[in-house]
This record gives C-alpha cells, structure tokens and sequence, in this order.
C-alpha cells in the first residue's frame, strides 16, 4: 500500500519594507487541513485574556479558553508596530507557495490584511466560516473582488451542504446574518485594543490595524446584485450550458 503524503502546511508571509532600509516580517503558517495558525508562544499579555473584553455573540468559555485565540496571535504584531505611523509608506510583500504580490502603500492597508488572517484562522468560533477565504487569500483585493469572493464562497458552501442533505440558503439571506456576527468581532476586538492602548501603551495601535476594514462590512455586502453584469452570457437563453459529447469538454 501506498503511504499517504501529508500535505506540508499552508504559509503567508508579510514582509513590510521601509524607506529607512528596516523592514517587519510576519509568516503564518497554517495547518493545511484544518487551516489553522499555530498559537503563538510565550506569555499572553493582560488584555489578550478573554473576559478582558470579550466581544458579543462570542461563544468561548473562560474556563476552557483563558484568552482570546485572535488576541494570543495578535499580540506580536500589535506590538511591532506600536510606534509605527498608520499612514507610513512601506514596500508590502505577501508571499504565498503559489505566488507573491506586493505593492507600496500604507501600513495600515497591509495590517488589515494581514489581521483579517489571524482572525479567521486563530480559533475564533464566528470568524472559521470565512475559512475560505483566507485558503484563497487575495491582498489589497478591490470592494468588487471581495464581494465576489465572499459570495462565491458562500454559495460554495451551499452546494457542499446539499450534498449533505443539509438545507441550503440560495437566496443568500444568513450571509448578511454572518456578516452581522463578523462586525461585532470586528467591534468587539477594536474596543479590546482600545482598552489596550489606554492601559498598556499600546499607543496608537488601533488606527495601524484599521479594524473596520479587516473584512466586507455589512453595508458594502448588500451591493452583492451590483455583480450581476458579470454573470450576463449566463442570464440569457443562449446561457444555458447544452449536455455535450465528452469529446466537447474543454
């Protein structure tokens, strides 16, 4: 019998270069599996513990998670970057085994990047069904990429969970829901750090990580029809796709 290779795990990396010739390098390495990032280790820090500030709609226990799985993650490159000004320009360079993109931007559109991974990946019970999203990541990705991406994945999702005899949400209506329960994470964690920063000198840490853009926003969402031009050759009579030979297949 053949024995079966395990899959290596799934890397990002984030190097962040600076005019001054410094440069910050974060790599998550995720489980290739489960895609989760391994925590991070050492001592959390006082506002990483979960009742520090937990956010609504959160499902965890303190006596079973002590802190927050997003915060522990977190907590390194929140403090790298404390003394760096969210609008400073720096060459971003994302690698990943399939490719590498980069672009001179702000900081900050790169923290909210980067964070959008160690939310979804780090074990929090809300943000794991935006799984996909980070198996597929796409940097700096456009309001119109995003909304495409999110819906495709969702609609994946329902097909998977009809070939379960599941029931199925076609009309996309739990997504706005799911997208609700991310917006309180991403409020819930900005109070965290807001906290954080009062009490530990984070600084100005919450306007580097620009929590409100990690992930689409419910408002932006709702402009999932404004996509509907694309699928135009499908929307017409000749759209249906005809059974063919095999020898027809692409």
């Amino acid at each position: 019998m053949t024995a079966v290779r395990e899959k290596k795990p799934f890397f990002i990396r984030y190097t962040f270069k600076f005019e001054d010739g410094t440069q910050k390098v974060f790599e998550a390495c995720l489980d290739s599996k489960t895609l989760r990032v391994g925590t991070t280790p050492g001592p959390a820090p006082d506002w990483a513990r979960l009742e520090y500030s937990q956010c609504e709609g959160c499902s965890l226990e303190p006596a079973k998670h002590p802190c927050c799985p997003v915060a522990v993650n977190f907590a390194e490159i929140v403090d790298a970057f404390k003394n760096i000004v969210s609008i400073r320009m720096a060459d971003i360079i994302v690698e990943m085994e399939e490719r590498t993109i980069s672009k001179k931007t702000a900081v900050q559109n790169g923290l909210s990047s980067l964070m959008g991974i160690y939310m979804v990946a780090s074990g929090c019970p809300i943000m794991e069904k935006l799984k996909p999203m980070v198996r597929t990541h796409l940097p700096f990705a456009t309001s119109e990429e995003t909304i495409y991406r999110t819906m495709t994945m969702y609609l994946g999702a329902q097909y998977f969970r009809m070939k379960k005899g599941l029931s199925q949400d076609w009309e996309l209506s739990q997504l706005y829901r799911l997208y609700e329960m991310v917006r309180n994470v991403n409020i819930g964690f900005a109070e965290r750090l807001q906290k954080a920063s009062r009490e530990d000198s984070i600084r100005n840490s919450i306007s580097h990580l620009d929590v409100y853009a990690v992930l689409l926003n419910v408002g932006a969402l709702k402009k999932v029809d404004s996509l509907e031009y694309l699928f135009a050759p499908y929307l017409e009579s000749a759209g249906e796709i005809q059974p063919g030979d095999k020898k027809d297949a692409v």
